[in-house]
């Protein structure tokens, strides 16, 4: 039971994971496609009073049309909705004033959000991803995003779970039942019923029947009263400020468990009284061809991980490099998001390896994985050992400056860490690096 638990646990923290991976990327992507909106001429032109809000409303129709999207809409500098992608429905955000809406006075604060709400005239929950529209003179209005929460559980692939906002409030589940409900424990049970029913439409909001139980020394929780207990795994998106809870029953594993205990007393029982040799050595192909498909089911979720990932350094592997450069190429060729790619390898490592070992300098190699991959402080960016000594990074770095700015902060990084280097006492060990801004057009 221990050995079949351990493997269950196992299985769901890397499925737990993936989902978190996908939406950390999901939510990384319509952010910057809303900044990206933020800046387009048409909008700024319309808000500045030197436009025509007609074109925009078009225009936010083919941008929520292409992408999926449940709302796109422009907000002026007072909170109300001037242009908006459901304009030809019969309800529709023209006019409404949404001042009062977190994303929208801290976007007018300058700042790229996110929130979880209710809307107010579709009462259809999800996240709006807002981003201030610069003129001039200050800040025009907020251009704003909104992906439904049932859209993006397909996008996600959601297994046995649910996704909480960081009150604790379920925002994504597997279940309908489940949604908008609070986590036991967490502060959303002492929200003020003014505030609920402005983010969440309702004036309170119900609790989720989270039970713990002991499973032969393990923690398991019912998810209803009297019903099969789940092992859980959580995993925090510290960006967004949400957490991924994945489940898995351990009804049938337990039924298996007995069951496969009844069939060895009956095959005991049979070898001794019948001594039947053809029916115990059936009975045992069967156990056994059942284990191994299993084992072989597990096997392959942990090949497929280790396949993306360098062994040594722990970084993302070429062929990830390669797959995922290829997505980036292929979005800025689309869509016009622009990023950076920066490679960068250790100098004269080869005689680092000729005067300490190859042990060192595989110490070096960790060490710079590590330390690197903690300064950059972009979720969204990627760092990837392609080479024996080389790495790369794909980042959302989208100007000069900022390209530049990374780049000197991955230098001063492997520098400040002082390892030392064979060329002399005072020596150590340094990279030498080279960026490129991708935007517009490309070729691969």
């Amino acid at each position: 039971m221990a050995v079949a638990i351990d493997e269950a646990e196992y299985s769901l923290s890397q499925r737990v994971q993936r989902v978190a991976e996908m939406a950390d990327l999901k939510f990384d992507t319509i952010r910057k496609l809303t900044v990206l909106l933020a800046t387009d001429s048409r909008i700024i032109a319309a808000l500045n009073g030197e436009g025509d809000f007609a074109d925009c409303t078009r225009y936010l129709q083919s941008v929520g049309d292409t992408l999926r999207l449940h709302r796109a809409f422009l907000l002026d500098k007072n909170g109300a909705c001037v242009a908006s992608n459901d304009a030809g429905m019969p309800k529709n955000l023209l006019g409404v004033n949404l001042a009062d809406r977190d994303y929208f006075t801290r976007a007018m604060a300058g700042e790229s959000t996110v929130q979880f709400l209710v809307g107010r005239v579709s009462t259809i929950p999800g996240f709006h991803f807002s981003a201030p529209v610069s003129g001039p003179d200050g800040y025009l209005g907020v251009a704003v995003l909104k992906v439904d929460t049932e859209t993006l559980a397909q996008q996600l692939y959601l297994p046995t779970g649910f996704v909480t906002d960081k009150a604790g409030v379920v925002v994504l589940s597997d279940s309908p039942g489940n949604m908008l409900r609070v986590v036991p424990g967490e502060s959303a049970a002492l929200l003020a019923p003014a505030k609920s029913l402005l983010r969440y439409q309702r004036e309170s909001l119900e609790p989720m029947y989270l039970r713990k139980v002991d499973v032969d020394g393990y923690d398991a929780w019912e998810l209803s009263p009297g019903g099969q207990p789940y092992l859980c795994k959580t995993v925090r998106i510290s960006k967004e400020g949400l957490s991924v809870y994945g489940f898995e029953g351990l009804g049938p594993l337990l039924a298996d468990l007995a069951e496969s205990f009844r069939m060895h007393l009956a095959t005991t029982f049979i070898f001794l009284v019948l001594g039947f040799a053809v029916i115990i050595g059936t009975t045992v192909n069967l156990l056994r061809d059942r284990y191994l498909r299993k084992t072989l089911q597990k096997l392959n979720d942990t090949l497929r991980i280790q396949a993306q990932h360098d062994s040594l350094t722990g970084l993302l592997n070429r062929r990830m490099f390669d797959e995922m450069a290829e997505a980036w190429f292929a979005q800025t060729l689309r869509l016009g998001v622009p990023f950076s790619l920066v490679l960068f390898d250790i100098d004269h490592f080869k005689r680092l390896n000729d005067a300490f070992g190859h042990q060192a300098g595989d110490h070096v190699l960790r060490e710079i994985a590590r330390y690197v991959s903690i300064r950059l402080s972009r979720r969204g960016d990627r760092v990837f050992r392609i080479g024996g000594e080389e790495f790369a990074v794909l980042a959302s770095a989208s100007e000069e400056r900022q390209i530049v700015s990374l780049m000197e902060k991955i230098r001063k990084t492997v520098e400040d860490m002082r390892l030392q280097h064979p060329d002399g006492a005072d020596k150590v060990v340094t990279i030498s690096l080279g960026g490129l801004l991708v935007r517009d057009c490309c070729n691969m």
